[in-house]
């Protein structure tokens, strides 16, 4: 079974709830790994914000974020095996991680990133044994979603996507699909999951069954 759930999505499709849901799921309680390690999007790409709102970000950005944390897990799953640890599937011994938005976000969701820039990041986490979970959502949700939240700072972020909420809508749908051709040119496995018309307690219990080890 995997050893790291990557959770990805536009915004709007419920990933923050849904990551919150998981990182207190009865089966998460019950993966065999004793050590788990649970980052949200904060820590994965929105720490780039400032940059991203000086006009400084570029793709080394990206890239020594994502690096750094993916550098992390690979030390220690290798002191693991070094250790005489190593097995087919999550023990005791071995570290479980949950990312909150990861490299296909940093394709879609910014214009200087492609694909052949993240390949070997992909590479890397699917030899650390991590799944992909890529949560949809269709256009007519999206906008109640989106414009549900009547909140100042929220409808001004929204703006950068666009001037009518048919438009900043429309920029969100481009980036979903954008994400689904990215999930499959990955060499992870991917679960694709339709949130329009799913609770986050129903999509957190499927990807909870698809995704969480258990014990055996």
């Amino acid at each position: 079974m995997y050893q790291g759930l990557i959770l990805e999505g536009i915004s709007g499709t419920g990933k923050t709830s849904v990551f919150e849901a998981l990182a207190t799921h009865r089966s998460m309680q019950l993966v065999p790994a004793k050590s788990r390690l649970l980052l949200s999007e904060h820590h994965t790409q929105r720490i780039l914000e400032l940059e991203e709102q000086k006009g400084l970000l570029t793709p080394q950005h990206h890239l020594e974020l994502m690096n750094q944390l993916v550098t992390f897990v690979e030390i220690l799953s290798n002191r693991t095996s070094h250790r005489g640890w190593y097995s087919d599937r999550v023990q005791e011994q071995d570290l479980f991680y949950l990312f909150e938005r990861f490299h296909l976000t940093h394709v879609f969701r910014f214009a200087h990133m492609n694909w052949s820039q993240v390949a070997n990041i992909d590479h890397r986490l699917s030899t650390l044994g991590a799944v992909i979970c890529l949560l949809t959502v269709n256009a007519e949700n999206l906008e109640k979603r989106l414009f549900s939240r009547k909140h100042e700072c929220w409808l001004n972020y929204l703006k950068q996507y666009g001037n009518t909420p048919a438009e900043i809508v429309d920029t969100l749908m481009r980036r979903q699909q954008l994400a689904l051709e990215l999930a499959k040119r990955s060499s992870l496995p991917t679960l694709v999951i339709d949130t329009s018309d799913n609770s986050i307690d129903q999509v957190t219990e499927l990807i909870a069954h698809e995704c969480l080890p258990s014990v055996e």
